[in-house]
Protein backbone atom coordinates (compact mmCIF):
# COMPACT_ATOMS: atom_id res chain seq x y z
CA UNK A 1 0.00 0.00 0.00
CA UNK A 2 2.82 2.38 0.86
CA UNK A 3 4.54 1.60 -2.46
CA UNK A 4 1.40 2.44 -4.43
CA UNK A 5 1.03 5.76 -2.60
CA UNK A 6 4.73 6.64 -3.25
CA UNK A 7 4.46 5.78 -6.95
CA UNK A 8 1.28 7.83 -7.31
CA UNK A 9 2.94 10.88 -5.68
CA UNK A 10 5.92 10.70 -8.05
CA UNK A 11 3.62 10.45 -11.09
CA UNK A 12 1.60 13.49 -9.99
CA UNK A 13 4.81 15.49 -9.44
CA UNK A 14 6.08 14.67 -12.94
CA UNK A 15 2.76 15.64 -14.48
CA UNK A 16 2.91 18.96 -12.61
CA UNK A 17 6.32 19.77 -14.26
CA UNK A 18 5.07 19.19 -17.84
CA UNK A 19 3.34 22.60 -18.34
CA UNK A 20 6.42 24.46 -17.02
CA UNK A 21 8.75 22.60 -19.37
CA UNK A 22 6.42 23.20 -22.29
CA UNK A 23 6.36 26.94 -21.58
CA UNK A 24 10.18 27.02 -21.38
CA UNK A 25 10.53 25.19 -24.72
CA UNK A 26 8.04 27.54 -26.40
CA UNK A 27 9.89 30.61 -25.10
CA UNK A 28 13.26 29.27 -26.31
CA UNK A 29 11.87 28.46 -29.74
CA UNK A 30 10.30 31.92 -30.11
CA UNK A 31 13.56 33.61 -29.10
CA UNK A 32 15.50 31.50 -31.59
CA UNK A 33 13.01 32.34 -34.34
CA UNK A 34 13.28 36.08 -33.65
CA UNK A 35 17.05 35.91 -33.75
CA UNK A 36 17.12 34.00 -37.05
CA UNK A 37 14.59 36.32 -38.68
CA UNK A 38 16.57 39.34 -37.57
CA UNK A 39 19.80 37.88 -38.88
CA UNK A 40 18.15 37.02 -42.20
CA UNK A 41 16.69 40.51 -42.54
CA UNK A 42 20.04 42.15 -41.86
CA UNK A 43 21.81 39.78 -44.23
CA UNK A 44 19.26 40.34 -46.93
CA UNK A 45 19.35 44.09 -46.42
CA UNK A 46 23.12 44.08 -46.56
CA UNK A 47 23.10 42.13 -49.81
CA UNK A 48 20.63 44.49 -51.48
CA UNK A 49 22.50 47.65 -50.52
CA UNK A 50 25.94 46.50 -51.71
CA UNK A 51 27.45 49.05 -54.20
CA UNK A 52 27.91 47.92 -57.78
CA UNK A 53 31.19 46.27 -58.69
CA UNK A 54 33.48 49.02 -60.03
CA UNK A 55 35.09 46.56 -62.42
CA UNK A 56 31.82 46.36 -64.35
CA UNK A 57 32.01 49.99 -65.55
CA UNK A 58 32.66 50.67 -69.20
CA UNK A 59 36.13 52.15 -68.61
CA UNK A 60 37.63 50.99 -71.91
CA UNK A 61 36.06 53.92 -73.80
CA UNK A 62 38.34 56.48 -72.10
CA UNK A 63 41.25 55.93 -74.49
CA UNK A 64 41.12 55.30 -78.24
CA UNK A 65 43.50 55.02 -81.19
CA UNK A 66 42.63 55.78 -84.83
CA UNK A 67 44.48 54.74 -87.98
CA UNK A 68 43.42 57.02 -90.83
CA UNK A 69 44.03 58.21 -94.38
CA UNK A 70 43.49 61.91 -95.08
CA UNK A 71 44.48 64.86 -97.24
CA UNK A 72 47.30 65.37 -94.74
CA UNK A 73 48.57 61.85 -95.42
CA UNK A 74 48.48 58.64 -93.47
CA UNK A 75 48.19 59.24 -89.75
CA UNK A 76 47.52 58.10 -86.21
CA UNK A 77 45.22 59.76 -83.65
CA UNK A 78 45.29 59.16 -79.89
CA UNK A 79 42.25 60.37 -77.96
CA UNK A 80 41.44 60.66 -74.23
CA UNK A 81 37.91 61.31 -72.98
CA UNK A 82 37.68 63.97 -70.25
CA UNK A 83 33.94 63.84 -69.69
CA UNK A 84 30.68 62.78 -71.25
CA UNK A 85 30.93 65.42 -73.98
CA UNK A 86 34.65 66.21 -74.37
CA UNK A 87 37.88 64.51 -75.45
CA UNK A 88 41.44 65.62 -76.17
CA UNK A 89 43.00 64.28 -79.37
CA UNK A 90 46.54 64.37 -80.74
CA UNK A 91 47.50 63.40 -84.29
CA UNK A 92 50.55 62.76 -86.46
CA UNK A 93 50.43 62.63 -90.29
CA UNK A 94 53.04 61.75 -92.93
CA UNK A 95 52.89 61.36 -96.71
CA UNK A 96 55.26 61.53 -99.69
CA UNK A 97 54.05 61.30 -103.27
CA UNK A 98 54.87 62.41 -106.82
CA UNK A 99 52.41 64.35 -108.97
CA UNK A 100 53.37 65.59 -112.46
CA UNK A 101 51.31 68.43 -113.96
CA UNK A 102 51.55 71.00 -116.73
CA UNK A 103 50.66 74.73 -116.84
CA UNK A 104 50.85 76.84 -119.99
CA UNK A 105 53.04 74.24 -121.68
CA UNK A 106 55.58 74.00 -118.84
CA UNK A 107 55.76 70.55 -117.23
CA UNK A 108 56.37 70.19 -113.48
CA UNK A 109 57.50 66.80 -112.17
CA UNK A 110 56.58 67.53 -108.58
CA UNK A 111 57.18 65.71 -105.32
CA UNK A 112 55.07 66.44 -102.24
CA UNK A 113 56.42 65.95 -98.71
CA UNK A 114 53.84 66.44 -95.97
CA UNK A 115 54.67 66.32 -92.26
CA UNK A 116 52.14 67.51 -89.70
CA UNK A 117 50.89 67.09 -86.16
CA UNK A 118 47.95 68.58 -84.33
CA UNK A 119 45.97 68.86 -81.11
CA UNK A 120 42.16 69.11 -81.04
CA UNK A 121 39.33 69.33 -78.53
CA UNK A 122 36.48 67.03 -79.57
CA UNK A 123 33.06 68.23 -78.44
CA UNK A 124 30.10 65.83 -78.71
CA UNK A 125 27.01 68.07 -78.27
CA UNK A 126 24.59 65.23 -77.54
CA UNK A 127 26.94 62.40 -76.55
CA UNK A 128 26.27 60.94 -79.96
CA UNK A 129 28.24 60.47 -83.15
CA UNK A 130 28.49 64.13 -84.25
CA UNK A 131 31.53 66.02 -83.03
CA UNK A 132 32.93 69.54 -83.46
CA UNK A 133 36.71 69.82 -83.13
CA UNK A 134 38.61 73.12 -82.93
CA UNK A 135 42.38 72.73 -82.79
CA UNK A 136 45.87 73.74 -83.88
CA UNK A 137 47.90 72.14 -86.67
CA UNK A 138 51.68 72.26 -86.91
CA UNK A 139 53.05 71.32 -90.30
CA UNK A 140 56.15 71.36 -92.41
CA UNK A 141 54.87 70.76 -95.94
CA UNK A 142 56.74 71.50 -99.13
CA UNK A 143 56.57 70.81 -102.84
CA UNK A 144 59.62 70.60 -105.06
CA UNK A 145 59.60 70.01 -108.81
CA UNK A 146 61.74 69.81 -111.91
CA UNK A 147 60.37 72.21 -114.51
CA UNK A 148 60.86 71.56 -118.21
CA UNK A 149 59.42 72.08 -121.67
CA UNK A 150 59.49 69.36 -124.37
CA UNK A 151 62.05 70.17 -127.08
CA UNK A 152 60.61 72.17 -129.97
CA UNK A 153 57.26 72.75 -128.20
CA UNK A 154 55.36 76.01 -127.70
CA UNK A 155 54.88 77.40 -124.15
CA UNK A 156 53.80 80.64 -122.53
CA UNK A 157 55.18 82.72 -119.69
CA UNK A 158 52.96 85.60 -118.65
CA UNK A 159 51.55 86.92 -121.92
CA UNK A 160 54.57 86.00 -124.02
CA UNK A 161 54.83 82.87 -126.19
CA UNK A 162 58.07 80.95 -126.81
CA UNK A 163 59.34 77.94 -128.74
CA UNK A 164 61.67 75.68 -126.83
CA UNK A 165 65.05 74.87 -128.34
CA UNK A 166 65.75 71.39 -129.67
CA UNK A 167 69.51 71.54 -129.11
CA UNK A 168 69.40 73.20 -125.64
CA UNK A 169 65.87 72.70 -124.21
CA UNK A 170 64.70 74.60 -121.16
CA UNK A 171 64.91 73.00 -117.74
CA UNK A 172 64.80 74.25 -114.17
CA UNK A 173 63.28 73.89 -110.76
CA UNK A 174 60.10 74.92 -108.94
CA UNK A 175 59.08 74.98 -105.30
CA UNK A 176 56.00 75.75 -103.23
CA UNK A 177 56.27 77.13 -99.71
CA UNK A 178 53.45 77.45 -97.15
CA UNK A 179 53.85 80.67 -95.13
CA UNK A 180 52.51 79.28 -91.85
CA UNK A 181 53.94 76.44 -89.77
CA UNK A 182 51.20 76.77 -87.13
CA UNK A 183 47.61 76.98 -88.36
CA UNK A 184 44.27 77.10 -86.52
CA UNK A 185 41.84 74.48 -87.74
CA UNK A 186 38.32 73.25 -87.23
CA UNK A 187 36.82 69.94 -88.29
CA UNK A 188 33.43 68.25 -88.11
CA UNK A 189 33.04 64.52 -87.93
CA UNK A 190 31.02 61.47 -87.03
CA UNK A 191 32.15 58.87 -84.52
CA UNK A 192 30.99 56.08 -86.82
CA UNK A 193 30.55 56.43 -90.57
CA UNK A 194 28.51 53.21 -90.71
CA UNK A 195 25.36 53.85 -88.72
CA UNK A 196 24.46 50.78 -86.70
CA UNK A 197 23.95 50.03 -83.06
CA UNK A 198 24.65 52.38 -80.18
CA UNK A 199 28.11 53.58 -79.26
CA UNK A 200 28.30 50.88 -76.59
CA UNK A 201 27.95 48.12 -79.17
CA UNK A 202 31.69 47.48 -79.45
CA UNK A 203 35.21 48.81 -79.40
CA UNK A 204 35.63 49.28 -83.16
CA UNK A 205 34.21 52.21 -85.15
CA UNK A 206 34.90 53.96 -88.46
CA UNK A 207 34.99 57.77 -88.08
CA UNK A 208 34.71 60.34 -90.87
CA UNK A 209 36.02 63.91 -90.65
CA UNK A 210 35.92 67.05 -92.81
CA UNK A 211 37.23 70.56 -92.16
CA UNK A 212 40.03 73.01 -92.93
CA UNK A 213 43.20 74.59 -91.53
CA UNK A 214 44.01 78.26 -92.12
CA UNK A 215 47.45 77.75 -93.66
CA UNK A 216 47.71 80.97 -95.64
CA UNK A 217 48.14 81.00 -99.41
CA UNK A 218 51.11 78.99 -100.65
CA UNK A 219 53.81 80.72 -102.72
CA UNK A 220 55.49 79.26 -105.80
CA UNK A 221 58.86 80.08 -107.34
CA UNK A 222 60.19 78.87 -110.71
CA UNK A 223 63.61 79.00 -112.36
CA UNK A 224 64.37 78.14 -116.01
CA UNK A 225 67.64 77.67 -117.86
CA UNK A 226 68.38 76.81 -121.46
CA UNK A 227 67.59 78.29 -124.85
CA UNK A 228 64.23 79.57 -126.08
CA UNK A 229 63.18 81.14 -129.35
CA UNK A 230 60.74 83.79 -130.56
CA UNK A 231 60.11 85.29 -134.00
CA UNK A 232 63.12 87.56 -133.42
CA UNK A 233 65.46 84.61 -132.86
CA UNK A 234 66.84 82.35 -130.14
CA UNK A 235 68.52 83.41 -126.88
CA UNK A 236 69.83 82.11 -123.57
CA UNK A 237 66.85 82.29 -121.25
CA UNK A 238 68.69 83.16 -118.01
CA UNK A 239 70.49 86.10 -119.69
CA UNK A 240 67.54 87.67 -121.49
CA UNK A 241 65.80 90.47 -119.54
CA UNK A 242 62.53 90.23 -121.47
CA UNK A 243 62.41 86.46 -120.92
CA UNK A 244 63.03 86.91 -117.20
CA UNK A 245 60.26 89.52 -117.01
CA UNK A 246 57.90 87.06 -118.70
CA UNK A 247 58.91 84.39 -116.16
CA UNK A 248 58.21 86.78 -113.26
CA UNK A 249 54.80 87.58 -114.77
CA UNK A 250 54.07 83.84 -114.95
CA UNK A 251 55.05 83.39 -111.29
CA UNK A 252 52.74 86.27 -110.28
CA UNK A 253 49.89 84.68 -112.22
CA UNK A 254 50.42 81.33 -110.49
CA UNK A 255 50.59 82.95 -107.04
CA UNK A 256 47.42 84.95 -107.75
CA UNK A 257 45.67 81.62 -108.34
CA UNK A 258 47.05 80.25 -105.09
CA UNK A 259 45.81 83.36 -103.22
CA UNK A 260 42.29 82.03 -103.73
CA UNK A 261 43.10 79.09 -101.43
CA UNK A 262 44.23 80.43 -98.02
CA UNK A 263 42.88 77.33 -96.26
CA UNK A 264 43.98 73.74 -96.56
CA UNK A 265 41.12 71.20 -96.83
CA UNK A 266 41.07 68.29 -94.38
CA UNK A 267 39.14 65.13 -95.21
CA UNK A 268 39.85 61.85 -93.46
CA UNK A 269 38.49 58.34 -92.91
CA UNK A 270 39.80 55.72 -90.56
CA UNK A 271 39.27 52.93 -88.07
CA UNK A 272 39.13 53.58 -84.28
CA UNK A 273 39.74 51.08 -81.49
CA UNK A 274 38.63 52.00 -77.96
CA UNK A 275 40.63 50.61 -75.05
Amino acid sequence: MRQKLFFTAMLLGMLAEVPRLARAQTSAFASSSRTSASDFTESTSGYITLPPNPKKTNSYSRWSMTLKASTLGGGVDISRAIGQHLAVRGSVNVVDFAFPFSIDGVTYDSEFNFRSGGVSIDWFPRRGGLRISPGVLYWKNNLSALSSVPPGKYFELGEQGFINSVDDPLNGTAGVVFPRHVAPMITFGFRNLFFGKSKDAGRLSFPFEIGAAYSGAAKIDVTLNGTACTLEGCFTFAQNAEAQDSLKAEIRKLNNRLDNFPVYPIVSMGATYRF
